[in-house]
């Protein structure tokens, strides 16, 4: 399963996002999406999972706070706004996803995993308008966070499971 992770489109997507996201298997939105109807523009791509941010509407049901999944039996939780170390080592999950920041981050903090997968518009920080990609399967868990413009590679991180 191949998994698009894209954040803060501030009600605009840039025609790459359909370029890089074609083929994907589901579009996970960490919030900032602008109008609800950009979610039936993802859904042309991929099924679309999303969460509000601090720009969304509140109360829309299609944008809760925050978003538990489980692909491929890993769970997941999603919402805005990054996550802090109290919260991480009060939760079970291992892999966190967030947006807000506008900045691409895959990192470890204690035993869980963060990331952030930029900016679709308005990147900061020097950082590229960016996306990332998360392919699941039974053997491993990969995420690969890439530049929206060109493609190339900005982070990446691959677990095994099991």
């Amino acid at each position: 399963m191949i998994v698009a992770l894209i954040s803060d489109s501030h009600g605009q997507l840039p025609p790459a996002v359909f370029e890089r996201l074609d083929g994907v298997d589901l579009i996970l939105h960490l919030g900032d999406l602008g109008p609800v109807g950009l979610l039936a523009d993802l859904a042309a791509i991929a099924p679309v999972q999303a969460v509000a941010g601090n720009v969304d509407a509140p109360g829309h049901p299609e944008l809760p706070a925050r978003r538990r999944l489980t692909l491929a039996g890993l769970p997941l939780l999603l919402r805005h706004e990054p996550w802090d170390a109290g919260e991480l080592a009060l939760s079970p999950v291992g892999l966190y996803l967030h947006g807000h920041i506008h900045q691409p981050r895959l990192e470890r903090i204690g035993r869980a995993w963060v990331c952030c997968p930029g900016a679709v518009r308005n990147p900061r920080g020097g950082s590229p308008a960016s996306y990332g990609l998360m392919m699941v399967d039974e053997r491993a868990l990969r995420i690969a966070l890439h530049a929206l413009e060109d493609g190339r590679m900005l982070a990446r991180q691959a677990w095994p499971r099991g």
